[in-house]
């Protein structure tokens, strides 16, 4: 049984710890925790200060790198598309950077851009199939098109028939038709604004917008229907490039994607459609124009620097 010396001898080995404590805390140990807590403030400061110095190093190359590639865009494009028509078809909430930039570089490759086509939020929103159901249908009468797909199946495939062809020189549906569908998509709220010219372009871009995002069901089915459209733009077309701008993560958002990485994350659509990250500045434009030589020829790439990407660039042909 431990009597009541024991407790005693512990209450006094407490205190006497406590003491020592006290008495090393007040005296050498405070000397030494503040000078050690001190140096390592310094050090912290130094070593941001020296991080911001690189960055803004760093980012005065990239901004030096973009500047140069802008200025020698127009030589590394020049007469690389010349004879081809381009359908530039714009994703919802586009940045009008990408596509004044791609476009510029599309003409000093030698490219016409015959036609500009702008998506609304309709054409992706689920409580609008039905609406976009019925207008497929009236424009695949007005452009002559025999199809067995419905929905917006149909509704993609009506889009690419109405602005692109295979062949250069081709025509496959007169003007007046292909007008008269893309009038039906308009009055439908499914496009606006489109500009086309006489005949369709043989080559496609699809810009994508800024990202779409929400629940996951809902990217998804987003992805898919670009997918749907991009495929159904290929098979009509001699070539189709997907370029995006920056991606960037919503905050807050579940899931986020956009239609460069909704490409790539297909099978079918990576394997037949080139995407370009990164396009609206810097080396962007051009990279657009040559992922489309590219495609010509036979040749499918995803060039970058963001997830998904294979290549920075296509090897350009002298």
């Amino acid at each position: 049984m431990i009597d009541f010396r024991y407790h005693l001898v512990s209450i006094i080995s407490i205190f006497l710890a406590l003491a020592v404590g006290i008495v090393l805390g007040a005296g050498p140990l405070q000397q030494n925790l503040g000078t050690q807590l001190g140096d390592q403030v310094s050090a912290l400061r130094t070593e941001k200060q020296q991080l911001n110095d690189q960055l803004s190093k760093a980012e005065k190359q990239v901004a030096a790198g973009d500047d140069y590639a802008t200025s020698v865009a127009s030589r590394v494009v020049a007469g690389r598309l010349t004879g081809h028509r381009v359908a530039v078809i714009e994703m919802p909430s586009v940045e009008s950077g990408l596509v004044d930039t791609v476009e510029a570089a599309l003409r000093a490759s030698g490219a016409r851009v015959t036609t500009s086509v702008t998506l609304t939020d309709d054409w992706f929103d689920p409580a609008k199939a039905p609406e976009r159901a019925a207008a497929a249908k009236e424009a695949a009468a007005a452009l002559g098109l025999s199809s067995t797909a419905t929905g917006d199946a149909l509704l993609h495939e009506v889009l690419a028939r109405a602005l692109v062809t295979k062949a250069a020189g081709e025509a496959v549906q007169d003007p007046g038709s292909r007008k008269a569908a893309l009038t039906v998509l308009t009055s439908a709220k499914l496009v606006t604004s489109p500009k086309t010219g006489p005949t369709p372009a043989d080559v496609a871009v699809l810009a994508s917008g800024e990202d779409f995002t929400g629940t996951r069901d809902a990217v998804d089915a987003e992805s898919r229907s670009v997918r749907s459209l991009a495929l159904a733009l290929s098979q009509s077309s001699a070539a189709t490039v997907v370029p995006g701008g920056d991606p960037v993560a919503a905050t807050g958002k579940v899931v986020t994607s956009d239609a460069v990485a909704a490409i790539r994350q297909g099978s079918a659509t990576s394997a037949t459609i080139s995407t370009v990250d990164h396009a609206r500045q810097g080396r962007g434009p051009a990279v657009v124009v040559l992922a489309i030589e590219a495609a010509l020829e036979g040749t499918i790439g995803q060039y970058g620097v963001a997830e998904g990407a294979t290549a920075v660039m296509p090897e350009a042909a002298p």
